[in-house]
């Protein structure tokens, strides 16, 4: 598929769609091209990605969190806590 830049504003949609359907599109300007878009490919964790990730992520769990629920409502009972006297 093939694109003019003044044409991205208005047809940006069908962009989307053609990136989306896995096609390459071309840019011009002028008729020279100025760039090539190309869809996304998935990324693919490797076992060390994963590890790292893992290690990360569960950094806290020696603390004893049942669920990040009932963490975030322990943090956020201390900014509604009442007004000491001044």
């Amino acid at each position: 598929m093939q694109l003019t830049a003044s044409q991205l504003q208005s047809k940006h949609k069908a962009l989307i769609d053609a990136l989306k359907r896995g096609e390459t599109v071309e840019i011009t300007y002028h008729g020279q091209t100025l760039g090539i878009v190309h869809p996304a490919t998935p990324t693919i964790n490797t076992q060390d990605q994963e590890t790292a990730m893992n290690e990360f992520f569960g950094m806290h769990s020696d603390v004893g969190v049942t669920s990040v629920e009932d963490e975030l409502r322990t943090i956020r009972k201390g900014r509604r806590s009442p007004l000491l006297d001044l």
